[in-house]
């Protein structure tokens, strides 16, 4: 009965609160197409932001430690969510610029929420929920490509048929979802390096070969460079080199185990997929694999284990310059590695426009290709947009609409961002913009790196993992849409709370007054700014729900739409109307709304309102100049077709 006892009380430790909920969480927010959607990341900005205010008023979160890093970290980003604000006031689009803002809005909510609610010596169980939501991610990632049919389809065949083989369930996009589970290679090695429990140890290993063979099945190079940039880090900032080192081995011997496994099933890694033969190789596959990760962690368990004998037998303990010099020697090794292959003539590769690459061996010959993916291209646009806005900047959101004006001929691909958070700051936000990005992730990894180095042990461990995962995202985000991929970004956003919270240091900033007298006019100040923070997060709640509520409507109005019932269609576009004034996205329903019904008149003045709203939108002067043609008004609609196809002149519409 006692040892029954003693199961339960482990079973339901409230330790066991902390990791499980942040790994649900994230779990949820990636399982959700990494929740990019508009509706998606506002509900989660809107949960996160009304758990601050119950929290604060509940006293279970408290911001009487937070400290100084904090608040430079938090103000940055603050500043950002500012600044982003302001461009509505100059950005081609109010609508996407203050979609953008609310973006930036949610990412503040998940750093001040982290921060309040992180508590001393729980810092841990944080990483450990990342590190277990990341692994379940990369376990259904393989499940849906070794188990064809077991998850639903997110209709990349009919969008993007030429990629659909690179893996990308859940997280939708191949790119982001090889980004996110490197992530978690600096979280597994943390356990596995720090645990005192052999199996512990293992089980915390055994996801590495399953991580490279997502990164592999997803054919991203930003997915190895992400993993090799936080391997790096955390050997660099660690003191524990030589177990890091060890640990490191037997992942990278299991992971190469599990990419030859898929290397030899081409079908499965390259396609065509849906065959039976995609069925066979997948339960071979997946069988293989799972043995590679149990043998790697049972392998690096035991000979840990036996090593640590061994050397308290021996009394042996290695020097500490020792493991420096490796690393240095690993560093030299990838820095000769890098001359040698040539870096002006990959350069040149790398600007080049992108061609075809064949799909018999797509997975292997585009990860070892030097094409940049057409990124070279996106980051000029950029900079051209940034060169007719060289201060303000564009206005937040403006990118995509920049680009389907000025795309090269022989790249005429529609795209949404700039695949470089730094760069496409530059564009829409300007210099305050860029330097906000670029200072946001230079704290970030500054104060990390800071504070690894003035701490030692189990500390120093938790601080290079930290900031290992801070630094990988930080290159991802300069080289891809990771800003935009909210569980992505949200990784990172909590990782810079929690390398900047009072979880690891006690700093706290300084007391500028005592006695009394001082601790009543600080209550007096802290209950005022209590109140301004509270109207603050109002408001942000509230800028958060009206596009949500908008773009609910604007659904419900197409769903009447589609079964015929115009009347109640037109009112649900009135309300998205009525709750976003200053947006394109609910004049232009009304405007097809009112078509369909006969309003020709009426749906042409909706359609100019949504034009006045968004006047670099083409696809809003196409449907004007339809409407045109309807009224009879031939010259109206040529200028308004002229219109549409300057500014989407690559468009096979307007060809001929």
């Amino acid at each position: 009965m006692a040892k029954l006892n003693r199961i339960r009380s482990a079973a339901f430790s409230p330790s066991l609160l902390v990791p499980l909920s942040v790994a649900t969480i994230t779990f949820m927010a990636a399982y959700d197409d990494g929740s990019y959607s508009l509706p998606s990341r506002n509900t989660l900005a809107i949960a996160l932001w009304w758990t601050v205010i119950i929290g604060v008023v509940l006293r279970t979160l408290s911001a009487e430690r937070v400290t100084r890093a904090s608040l430079v970290a938090g103000g940055l980003l603050a500043t950002l969510c500012a600044w982003t604000f302001a461009s509505v006031f100059w950005a081609p689009s109010a609508e996407n610029a203050f979609n953008e803002f609310n973006r930036v809005s949610l990412f503040l909510a998940i750093f001040v929420f982290t921060t309040l609610a992180v508590r001393r010596r729980s810092i841990l169980l944080w990483c450990d929920g990342l590190a277990i939501a990341i692994s379940l991610v990369a376990f259904i990632a393989l499940v849906s490509r070794f188990f064809p049919g077991s998850f639903g389809d997110q209709g990349l065949a009919t969008f993007l048929p030429s990629v659909v083989a690179r893996l990308s369930f859940p997280l939708g996009y191949w790119n982001g979802l090889a980004i996110f589970v490197a992530l978690g290679l600096p979280l597994l090695l943390r356990v596995a390096v720090s645990s005192n429990r052999p199996v512990i140890r293992g089980l915390a290993l055994a996801p590495i070969p399953a991580i490279a063979s997502v990164v592999f099945l997803a054919s991203s190079r930003g997915g190895i460079v992400t993993a090799f940039v936080g391997v790096v880090a955390f050997l660099l900032l660690t003191e524990r080199r030589w177990v890091a080192s060890a640990a490191l081995l037997w992942g990278a011997l299991g992971s190469v185990a599990a990419i030859a496994v898929l290397e030899s099933r081409n079908a499965l890694v390259n396609g065509p997929l849906g065959t039976s033969l995609v069925e066979r190789e997948g339960r071979t596959a997946a069988l293989l694999v799972a043995l590679v990760c149990l043998l790697a962690g049972a392998a690096y368990a035991a000979g840990r284990e036996a090593a640590s004998r061994l050397a308290q037998r021996r009394n042996f303990q290695p020097k500490p310059w020792l493991g420096r010099a490796t690393v240095a020697l690993v560093v030299g090794v990838f820095v000769v590695g890098i001359v040698a292959s040539h870096p002006v003539r990959q350069f040149q590769a790398f600007k080049r426009t992108p061609g075809t690459i064949p799909h018999s061996k797509y997975a292997t010959k585009h990860l070892l290709s030097g094409s940049g993916s057409g990124r070279w291209q996106l980051w000029t646009a950029s900079i051209d947009q940034w060169e007719s806005h060289p201060f303000l900047g564009n206005g937040a959101g403006s990118y995509e609409e920049w680009w389907t004006k000025q795309m090269p001929a022989d790249f005429a691909l529609p795209v949404r961002d700039a695949h470089s958070l730094y760069i496409e700051s530059l564009g829409e936000l300007g210099i305050p913009g860029f330097a906000l990005t670029t200072l946001l992730a230079l704290a970030g990894i500054g104060i990390g790196v800071c504070r690894s180095l003035r701490s030692s042990g189990e500390k120093r461990v938790a601080l290079a993992t930290l900031t290992a995962v801070f630094t990988a995202f930080s290159v991802a985000a300069g080289s891809d849409w990771m800003w935009e991929l909210t569980v992505v970004a949200g990784v990172g956003i909590v990782v810079l709370a929690l390398l900047s919270s009072d979880a690891i240091a006690t700093l706290n900033p300084p007391q500028l007054a005592s006695g009394a007298s001082a601790r009543r006019n600080t209550q007096q100040r802290r209950f005022g700014l209590g109140v301004a923070a509270l109207i603050g997060v109002w408001l942000l709640i509230c800028a958060q729900g009206i596009p949500l509520l908008s773009q609910l409507r604007i659904k419900d109005s197409q769903t009447y739409d589609r079964k015929g019932n115009t009347t109640e269609a037109l009112r649900a576009a009135m309300d998205a109307r009525n709750l976003q004034p200053w947006a394109a996205d609910p004049y232009l329903q009304l405007a097809l709304v009112g078509e369909e019904k006969g309003l020709v008149n009426r749906a042409h003045g909706w359609i100019e309102s949504a034009i006045a709203r968004d006047p670099t939108n083409w696809q809003l002067w196409l449907v004007s100049s339809r409407l045109d043609v309807k009224l009879g008004n031939i010259r109206g609609a040529e200028r308004s077709l002229n219109r549409a196809k300057s500014l989407n002149p690559r468009s096979p519409l307007f060809s001929g």
